[in-house]
């Protein structure tokens, strides 16, 4: 055999061995079988994929902490990777199967503002209403379209069926921002976005909002939450306080964390997702 013969031979073996890589984030815990039931429906139609476990204990029906997460870990994927995404409260209801086409990445899920933060990071090239048929379960049930929509159309993406085979392109789908931070007077007004494995707990303020603030690192700062008022230093790492010691910081995602070095700050301080906070330089309004 010729060697440019060879070459060809290699080369449509490995496009025909190239295996898809998916991302899988949900609300669904893992008590339950819904997790494997979706993974199992992907890998049904093409079981060369690969899929990685996001996360599956976002709070039920929180929205902005699956978009949190979800564009938290969207970059570190590789290109070509499928990110399916389901916090879906609107399960079975008018809101639409959305697939976002990026310039690096696809992202499947409900259009109730859950990718949009993700995906148009990336920068969104195309955007589609799934509602082809063929490529769902043969019965769909209104109160799963994670297993029998979704985990079908990312299947079907696995092998190469092109996005817009699968519904119409549209525009109008439902985007939405991870921050709804706001400075009022010398308040800024937050709330808790998510609380990671070692109890740190992630809001939704951003660096640049502080500094409109006047606050910057070195500063003191007065939490008041429902816990009622604590007042802790904001720090660049947590080592800048002793054990034990309360501490705000900016993550590694870009917002502010309340912290205990090596302990848990969401017991302490009585946190939980969804809690608003209010956050206010000690001495800037005396």
């Amino acid at each position: 055999m010729r060697l440019r013969d060879q070459m060809d031979q290699l080369t449509f073996v490995a496009r025909d061995v190239a295996m898809a890589l998916v991302g899988l984030l949900s609300d669904f815990g893992l008590k339950d079988s819904y997790v494997a039931q979706m993974k199992a429906a992907i890998l049904t139609i093409s079981p060369s994929t690969t899929i990685v476990d996001i996360s599956h204990g976002i709070e039920r029906y929180d929205v902005r902490q699956g978009m949190f997460v979800l564009a938290s870990v969207a970059p570190y994927f590789p290109e070509e990777s499928i990110l399916l995404a389901v916090v879906d409260p609107g399960v079975g209801g008018s809101r639409r199967p959305l697939l976002l086409e990026t310039r690096r990445s696809k992202f499947v899920g409900p259009d109730n503002g859950l990718l949009s933060p993700a995906a148009e990071k990336e920068g969104v090239t195309a955007a589609y209403h799934l509602n082809e048929s063929k490529y769902f379960a043969g019965k769909v049930s209104p109160t799963f379209h994670g297993r029998d929509v979704f985990a079908h159309a990312v299947g079907h993406l696995a092998n190469d069926v092109p996005a817009f085979k699968m519904g119409p392109r549209i525009t109008d789908y439902v985007r939405s921002t991870i921050s709804e931070a706001r400075l009022r007077d010398d308040e800024i007004h937050g709330r808790v976005l998510h609380i990671d494995h070692f109890g740190n707990v992630v809001t939704d303020i951003e660096f640049g909002l502080l500094e409109s603030g006047r606050i910057d690192f070195g500063t003191r700062i007065r939490i008041r939450a429902s816990s009622g008022d604590t007042e802790m230093q904001f720090c660049e790492t947590y080592s800048d306080v002793s054990s034990g010691e309360l501490l705000a910081t900016i993550g590694s995602q870009g917002f502010l964390e309340l912290a205990v070095n090596q302990e848990d700050a969401a017991r302490v301080l009585g946190a939980r997702v969804g809690d608003p906070i209010i956050l206010q330089g000690v001495g800037l309004s005396d």
